[in-house]
């Protein structure tokens, strides 16, 4: 989609995550103001464009942060300024990696820059798809992409990982449920057994 102001055409950038916060602290942005973020046109160009072309450019933009929380395709492999990343393989998951993710969905407000990083690794050879491989875990490797995630990554490839992440969560609380009921039901099957006693001398 584009906004055409006087003779230019401005092209409506995607929803990435600091525009996503952006909206989420500032809902009563005026349209204007709105525009001029998501189509870098000039403020005073855009108050001397037609009103209800502003209008209507401004109605769509709203509308799509609530497409935003719809879950979208879910991207294994993304490219980004010439780098390649790859979402993160539950199995392959280190100690330190995992706490740290379950720290930082925890916080309040949550950093989606930092969350980005850590659910979308660089990749280390041209595989792709399951077969991709990661770079190996560095905490201050992904602070120092939260600037750039944050600003490039469109907000959807986010909230797809997002929904992944909270399925795999959801799997492994039911997985540790199950083999704790289970080991409860054979601790009390265990204590009702009677006794053998062995009376061979």
């Amino acid at each position: 989609m584009k906004l055409v102001v006087g003779k230019k055409e401005y092209p409506i950038k995607p929803i990435t995550i600091a525009d996503y916060e952006y909206y989420s602290e500032n809902t009563e942005v005026d349209d204007i103001t709105l525009l001029s973020r998501f189509t870098d046109c000039p403020i005073d160009d855009l108050k001397k464009a037609n009103y209800q072309q502003i209008k209507f450019a401004a109605k769509m933009i709203r509308s799509s942060f609530g497409a935003e929380s719809d879950k979208g395709k879910l991207e294994l492999t993304f490219e980004l300024e010439g780098v390649r990343y790859g979402l993160y393989k539950p199995s392959e998951l280190t100690y330190e990696e995992w706490v740290n993710l379950e720290v930082f969905m925890a916080q309040n407000p949550i950093d989606l820059g930092l969350i980005a990083t850590h659910l979308y690794k660089p990749l280390k050879s041209d595989k792709t798809g399951e077969e991709r491989e990661l770079i190996d875990y560095d905490l201050n490797e992904c602070q120092s992409r939260i600037e750039l995630f944050k600003t490039k990554v469109p907000m959807s490839i986010l909230l797809s990982a997002f929904f992944f992440t909270a399925i795999f969560v959801q799997k492994l609380t039911e997985s540790f449920l199950d083999y704790t009921e289970n080991k409860k039901k054979m601790k009390e099957q265990n204590k009702k057994k009677p006794k053998i006693f062995n009376n061979k001398k």
